[in-house]
C-alpha cells in the first residue's frame, strides 16, 4: 500500500509539465498473462497520460495515470495553436452614431480548431480564463493589429480596441507587454477591461492602469450593468469609454430608451463616451440613436471582417454606408 501511495504521489508531481487541472486516475490491476496486462492497459489508458511499473515478482501491475479533463485539452490545444499559427485577428468598425462614419475598430481574436474555435471565441476564452495563455493571445492580437493596420490609411482618430484579461493585468510585466506588443499603435489603442478585472482596485492594477493612461492609452469599460456596476470604479480609472451590453437592447418598450438615456447622462458628467454594442437590426440602431449613445458596434454597422476587407473599406472612405457596400453586411441578425 505505501508503495502504491508513493507512485500516486509521483505522477501528482509531473501534472505541471502537463496542465494545471489534470485529475489522478490510478488503476491497480492483477495481470497473470500477457492478455490480462494488455486489456488493464485498454482500461487505464483511455484519455490519460500513463505511467505502467510492472511488479514481475508478484504478478502486479500498477497503472498511475493522470486523466485529463475537457478544459485542459482545450489549454493544450490552444496553446499548440498559438505556436502553430491557427489564431488570426478579425476588426469590427465602430460607428459614430451622430455621423455614422467609422471611428475607430475592435480586433477580435478567431481560432481556426475544428472543434475548440468553431463556436467562436466564446467558446474557449471563458475556458482560457485565469491561464496565463490568455496575456500571451492579447499580445499576439496586438502584434498583429500593429502590423496589419499600420499600412492603412487611417484617419488619426481612429482607434483600435483590444480586449485584456484581468490576470494578465496583474501581472509585473503587464504594462512592459503592452508597450513592446503594440509599437506604435500604442498611441491609438483603447484597452478594453470588465469590471471584474479591476473590481478589487489593488495597487498593482491601479498603478499598471495610471502607466497605460500616462502613455496615451486609453480605457473602456466592457459589458457595463452586467457585474459590479459603481461609481466609485467609473471615477477612479477614469475611463475613456463605457460599453453597454446588448441585453439591454432587449429590453421592452420605452424602459430601453430610458435606461441607455441615464446610462449615457451619466457616463456624460465623467467625461466619458458610451458605446452600445450588438446592434443587429434597424429598430435597434434607431433606439441607441434616440437615446443620446455616441458610439454604436454590431453587424447593422459592420461585421468583423479581415484586413483584406478593412483595407478596401478604409481606401474607399470613413461612410459606414460604403461600410455596407464592402463587406455585404446584410441588414438583420
Amino acid at each position: 500500500m505505501r508503495f502504491f501511495q508513493r507512485c500516486t504521489a509521483r505522477i501528482r508531481r509531473l501534472r505541471p509539465v502537463f496542465d494545471e487541472h489534470l485529475d489522478a486516475v490510478v488503476t491497480v490491476a492483477l495481470a497473470s498473462s500477457l492478455a490480462g496486462l494488455l486489456a488493464a492497459s485498454l482500461i487505464a489508458s483511455r484519455d490519460a497520460v500513463v505511467l505502467v511499473i510492472a511488479l514481475s515478482a508478484c504478478g502486479a501491475v500498477v497503472y498511475v495515470g493522470n486523466r485529463v479533463r475537457p478544459k485542459a485539452r482545450l489549454r493544450r490545444a490552444a496553446r499548440i495553436g498559438l505556436r502553430r499559427g491557427e489564431f488570426h485577428v478579425v476588426y469590427q468598425p465602430i460607428v459614430d452614431m451622430r455621423t455614422r462614419h467609422c471611428v475607430g475598430v475592435e480586433a477580435l481574436l478567431r481560432w481556426g480548431h475544428p472543434k475548440f474555435g468553431a463556436g467562436g471565441p466564446g467558446q474557449f476564452i471563458g475556458e482560457l480564463e485565469g491561464t496565463r495563455l490568455l496575456g500571451a493571445l492579447t499580445c499576439f492580437v496586438l502584434r498583429e493589429a500593429n502590423s496589419a493596420l499600420t499600412q492603412l490609411p487611417f484617419a488619426q482618430h481612429w482607434h483600435i480596441s483590444v480586449n485584456i484579461c484581468a490576470r494578465h493585468l496583474m501581472e509585473d510585466r503587464f504594462v512592459e507587454d503592452i508597450c513592446e506588443s503594440a509599437g506604435p499603435l500604442l498611441e491609438r489603442l483603447v484597452l478594453e477591461l470588465t469590471e471584474r478585472s479591476c473590481v478589487e482596485r489593488t495597487p498593482r492594477v491601479v498603478t499598471a492602469l495610471s502607466h497605460m493612461k500616462q502613455r496615451g492609452v486609453r480605457l473602456s469599460l466592457d459589458d457595463f450593468g452586467t457585474g459590479f456596476s459603481n461609481l466609485d470604479l467609473l471615477a477612479d480609472f477614469r475611463f475613456d469609454y463605457v460599453k453597454v451590453d446588448r441585453r439591454f437592447l432587449a429590453m421592452r418598450g420605452e424602459a430601453r430608451i430610458q435606461f441607455l438615456k441615464s446610462v449615457a447622462a451619466l457616463v456624460h458628467t465623467l467625461g466619458a463616451k458610451v458605446v452600445v454594442e450588438g446592434v443587429e437590426r434597424a429598430a435597434e440602431h434607431d433606439v441607441v440613436k434616440r437615446s443620446g449613445i455616441d458610439l454604436a458596434q454590431g453587424y447593422w454597422h459592420g461585421k468583423p471582417m479581415a484586413v483584406d476587407q478593412l483595407r478596401a473599406f478604409a481606401l474607399a472612405t470613413a461612410s459606414i454606408s460604403t461600410l455596407h457596400d464592402v463587406t455585404g453586411t446584410e441588414h438583420g441578425a
